[in-house]
């Protein structure tokens, strides 16, 4: 999933949660896992950036995700006022932070975090493995749907 949907499912799961800002850092990161299960279409460039042949794309695909996750964010604590930001703030850090743990893992291999990059791999990989991906572009459509869905449920 893009690191903006993970975002906004912490986001909704913070505002749910609001005197509970832990809960929701522990149920968006588990919210993370789960929803990457869902086949999203960017299974083979995560192969073409192993291989090495799609390591600019991938990059560029993370690079607009993540500005595009930061514009959300700031969309929202300044358009909506949230019972407790804290909640709301520790629901966002908790469901993009296994893509943050990977990432650093992808860069600088740091080898103390394989174990987690396993991890998330396995839940990213248990369905599409086994009954294969959606394309690229269908993959991207059905995010953007998935997302708007949590935006409008949003504040």
């Amino acid at each position: 999933m893009f690191v903006t949907t993970h975002a906004a499912l912490g986001a909704l799961i913070g505002e749910a949660l609001p005197g509970h800002p832990f809960l929701a850092f522990a149920f968006a990161i588990m919210s993370h896992f789960m929803s990457d299960m869902i086949p999203h279409g960017d299974s083979q460039l995560y192969k073409g950036y192993l291989a090495g042949s799609k390591v600019k794309r991938a990059i560029a695909y993370a690079v607009i995700d993540s500005i595009v996750a930061i514009m959300l964010v700031l969309f929202l604590f300044n358009t909506r006022m949230f019972d407790n930001r804290l909640a709301v703030s520790l629901g966002i850090a908790g469901g993009i932070l296994p893509d943050l743990i990977v990432a650093l893992y992808e860069v600088f291999k740091v080898r103390q975090l394989k174990w987690f990059q396993r991890l998330h791999f396995f839940f990213h990989n248990l369905i599409t493995d086994r009954a294969g991906d959606l394309t690229t572009s269908s993959g991207f459509a059905m995010q953007m749907l998935f997302l708007a869905a949590l935006i409008t449920r949003i504040g």
